[in-house]
């Protein structure tokens, strides 16, 4: 099985719909397919699924707002937001109060036929603060999986 594992344990502010740096990588396990890709990689902000088929991904934030009110944290696929993959606390206490958000998903990685030659269509995953607020998160751990080849 494909895995990655990365993560960002510095303390960063994240405006009303901005994109969330998910960190660097701490362990791969990955071969490279026949075009010399492998199956994924992060650049900070952007989680990219480069091979075909069905990748389970599975994302913890640790939140808290400077203001009282819903948190809510969405993964967007190419630049779409993904129906079901988000979550969403209510901060009672603003900057003292800390929530642990998780968002599991499944995504599927189709290959393509162009002009008689396969390719598949890479998938761009970021996660997106969708509340009407800045959010301040302290860690993030995910896990990503090639569960389907």
């Amino acid at each position: 099985m494909y895995t990655l594992g990365f993560k960002n344990t510095s303390t960063q502010t994240v405006e009303a719909d901005g994109p969330i740096n998910l960190g660097v990588v701490y362990r791969r396990n990955s071969y490279k397919d026949n075009c010399g890709r492998c199956a994924f990689q992060l650049n900070s902000q952007v989680l990219s699924l480069l091979q075909a088929g069905m990748y389970e991904l599975i994302i913890s934030f640790v939140v808290s707002a400077p203001a009282a009110g819903d948190v809510t944290i969405q993964l967007f696929e190419n630049g779409e937001a993904v129906t079901g993959a988000l979550a969403t606390e209510t901060i009672t206490t603003a900057t003292t109060e800390f929530h642990t958000m998780t968002i599991p998903y499944v995504f599927l990685v189709d290959k393509n036929c162009v002009l008689g030659r396969v390719s598949t269509g890479e998938l761009q995953i970021t996660a997106v603060n969708v509340g009407d607020a800045p959010i301040t998160i302290t860690n993030i751990a995910g896990t990503l999986k090639k569960v389907v080849y």
